[in-house]
């Protein structure tokens, strides 16, 4: 049984990759602060359902605090790791970056420099669709230049795939990074658009609709983002970096639509403009992901919205 490393695993995505892991039959040593970005309770939330395997393992650290993360790779041994660990909101970063480069890049660094030391086989690191910016060119390819993000948190990402590539280079370590496309589905922060909209559509409330609802997003089940990451720890590659999104983007008014006949409602609309840190479309490329992890979405947006609102409707009501 090999174990695996997982960063910021009482978060959103990493609380639907664990139990992945340990349904496959690893080891699972989980990594999260409990920072209070959001209400901590929910990431204790989160973790309730694995806590108690036998087979996992929850590590109370703080991935800027290398020495801690040292101690636990020595104690733990892990074979690979999943560093999901980060600061992920794009408005709050232009306001106040300084998080987000103690946090992912520093954070980052941390674990690179210890997965070094005791060589780990295998790392997948999150990274994000916030690293294209606004480049046009659609469907968005991994080939992309992608040095002209719009936010500080996608520059911070964009860095952490420099870094892992020159620990790849220097010292052979293998390393996919996975740009996550707009995840979305249980256990979703709670800062996040279908979060808000599904709480407040199934509160009778007002939502808030940015630009027109022109803008389009690649909204992702996270089920989806998290059978990715496990295909992409199953197969070291050497260095890459790969897609992973629906690859079928939709405006903010068709989700709308979406959350209206899911949840079987006319929703009460109230306009406002855009940020200047929300990119005007995402939409993946997913031939890459196909070719070489042999992973495509399978969940329809109708099926996952379902999903999301009926894990809402019973855990944040």
């Amino acid at each position: 049984m090999k174990t695996v490393l997982v960063t910021g695993a009482a978060g959103f995505i990493g609380s639907n990759v664990v139990p992945l892991l340990l349904t496959d039959g690893y080891r699972v040593v989980g990594v999260d602060n409990f920072d209070d970005t959001y209400d901590v309770r929910f990431k204790e939330e989160h973790i309730t359902p694995f806590a108690s395997d036998a087979n996992f393992e929850l590590a109370r650290i703080d991935i800027r605090d290398r020495a801690a993360l040292s101690e636990l790779f020595k104690k733990t041994a892990p074979a690979y790791i999943v560093h999901l660990a980060a600061k992920a909101d794009t408005r709050a970063a232009v306001e106040n970056p300084y998080p987000y480069v103690d946090n992912n890049i520093t954070g980052t660094l941390n674990v690179l420099e210890v997965a070094k030391e005791y060589g780990t086989e295998n790392i997948v690191l999150a990274s994000s669709s916030s690293v294209y910016g606004n480049d046009t060119a659609m469907p968005l390819q991994e080939s992309a230049v992608a040095d002209h993000p719009i936010s500080p948190y996608g520059a911070t990402k964009r860095a952490t795939e420099m870094f892992a590539h020159a620990y790849h280079h220097n010292f052979g370590m293998n390393i996919t990074c996975l740009r996550y496309f707009n995840a979305y589905g249980e256990n979703n922060r709670p800062n996040m658009v279908p979060y808000i909209w599904a709480q407040k559509l199934l509160r009778g409330e007002e939502i808030e609709i940015s630009g027109g609802g022109t803008r389009k997003r690649d909204y992702t089940y996270v089920g989806d983002t998290a059978a990715a990451t496990l295909a992409a720890l199953k197969k070291p590659l050497g260095f890459e970096i790969i897609n992973v999104g629906n690859s079928s983007p939709l405006s903010l008014t068709e989700l709308l639509g979406v959350f209206e006949k899911v949840i079987g409602v006319t929703a009460q609309v109230k306009e406002r403009p855009s940020h200047s840190a929300s990119v005007e479309e995402t939409y993946a490329d997913i031939a890459k992901a196909k070719e070489l992890l042999d992973w495509e979405p399978t969940t329809s947006i109708e099926e996952g919205i379902s999903r999301l609102v009926a894990w809402i409707r019973a855990n944040r009501l």
